[in-house]
């Protein structure tokens, strides 16, 4: 009977003291009983006595177990607090797009650069040259606020034409180039985009030969610029668009 009382009472003394195993957030455990808690802490009892214990030093796991409500009310409430730093961070951000564009000057220009004819090759009747060139878009802009990010985005089209209806060498209009820039802690930026290079050729006839198309000891042939369309975005703003044979446009009152 005594040896039955015994056995008895130390399954009670293990329930009582290891009815809970709380996990810590540092690591390890705590086994025991909760005998008491609050919205800020609770009493554990275990083999060696009585703790309190705040529930942030507790993993989340152990707080839904042991006090379901405040873990619900818990995590309602670092869902808010997430959700204002995001609102706020997204804040920030607008703040920081937000460009007072009469402040600031934009200039672009489209000019072409072009090289000079080389040989490539020759034979009994003519000599052969290639002339590589490319066009530029030169962007200049003022009045920017260095505390400030932006980013330029240049749409362009660089359009080109045949040099001598004779001739059927292959050319490509550059259509709809993307192209963008990152300006920070700046008050003026100035930068050019280069178009692809295009290609013009020329073949010089040695004496006793002539060409359809006058007569003459010399002719070139390939692709040569005709026009350009350029547009310029502002931290996604549209604020200079120019249509090719057309005059510019300045959105959002841009200086020029």
């Amino acid at each position: 009977m005594k040896k039955i009382t015994m056995i008895l009472f130390v399954s009670i003394f293990i329930s009582v003291c290891f009815g809970t195993t709380v996990h810590l957030r540092k690591g390890g455990t705590i086994e025991g009983e909760v005998i008491s808690k609050d919205d800020e802490k609770f009493v554990i009892k275990t083999a060696d006595g009585e703790k309190t214990l705040k529930w942030r030093q507790l993993k989340n796991k152990s707080i839904e177990e042991i006090y379901p409500e405040l873990y619900e009310a818990l995590k309602a409430k670092a869902i808010e607090k997430k959700n204002k730093k995001k609102e706020k961070a997204a804040t920030q951000e607008n703040s920081k797009k937000e460009i007072n564009f009469s402040r600031i000057r934009l200039k672009v220009a489209t000019t072409e650069k072009g090289g000079t004819f080389k040989k490539q090759d020759s034979n009994k009747s003519s000599k052969m040259y290639q002339k590589e060139s490319y066009g530029i878009i030169s962007i200049s802009l003022s009045g920017l606020d260095p505390k400030k990010k932006y980013t330029v985005k240049t749409v362009y089209s660089h359009y080109f034409k045949k040099i001598a209806k004779e001739q059927s060498v292959p050319f490509k209009n550059e259509l709809n180039i993307v192209k963008e820039k990152e300006i920070t802690g700046e008050e003026r930026c100035e930068f050019d985009i280069e178009s692809a290079k295009y290609l013009a050729f020329r073949q010089k006839l040695k004496q006793g030969w002539t060409f359809s198309d006058g007569g003459g000891k010399r002719q070139t042939w390939g692709s040569k610029p005709a026009g350009w369309d350029v547009s310029v975005w502002l931290n996604g703003t549209l604020v200079y668009e120019k249509k090719k044979g057309e005059d510019p446009i300045y959105y959002k009152n841009i200086s020029h």
